[in-house]
């Protein structure tokens, strides 16, 4: 089994198949107060299934917005110590 394998592995036994508090991160549809891009992180429950998390939302959030303009998100679970990034989508 290679590395990509075994870190799929490791996220399915850890966090598969349940759901649970993680910070999602986007980038602001605002630059900040220099003009440059701007992070906006919030918690949200999502649920892990097949190397994804899910998250339900209103189509107009915020963060929908967010990531219709600019689809990179992080996300981060303190508890696991699991920090990622990848590309969101609507569905």
């Amino acid at each position: 089994m290679n590395k990509y394998d075994e870190s799929m592995k490791l996220l399915e036994d850890k966090l598969g198949n349940k759901d649970g508090l993680i910070s999602l991160s986007t980038i602001a549809l605002e630059p900040g107060a220099d003009g440059k891009s701007r992070p906006a992180a919030r918690i949200v429950d999502a649920y892990y299934e097949d190397g994804a998390f899910y998250t339900v939302t209103y189509a107009t959030s915020n963060k929908m917005q967010q990531i219709a303009q600019n689809p990179e998100v992080a996300v981060c679970i303190i508890v696991e110590n699991f920090t990622a990034d990848g590309i969101a989508e609507g569905v």
